[in-house]
């Protein structure tokens, strides 16, 4: 069995989930590959980064109720 670990970025708030290409707030031009791989944790900062760092995305309601029933 392989274990895949998910990138940061899929639990920002400031991913664009609706782009076809890997945008957010801070990399409007594309996510560094440092990032999307883990390898620097956005909490600190990057260059380029425009200030915009890591917030968690809020759970939508729906899957609250999933995962607490």
């Amino acid at each position: 069995m392989t274990n895949e670990i998910q990138s940061q970025c899929t639990a920002c708030a400031h991913l664009n989930r609706t782009a076809d290409s890997q945008t957010c707030e801070a990399f409007p031009e594309g996510i560094p590959e440092e990032i999307l791989t883990n390898q620097h944790d956005h909490h600190r900062p990057y260059p380029g980064d425009q200030s915009v760092r890591f917030e968690l995305a809020p759970i939508p309601e729906a899957k609250r109720e999933a995962v607490a029933s």
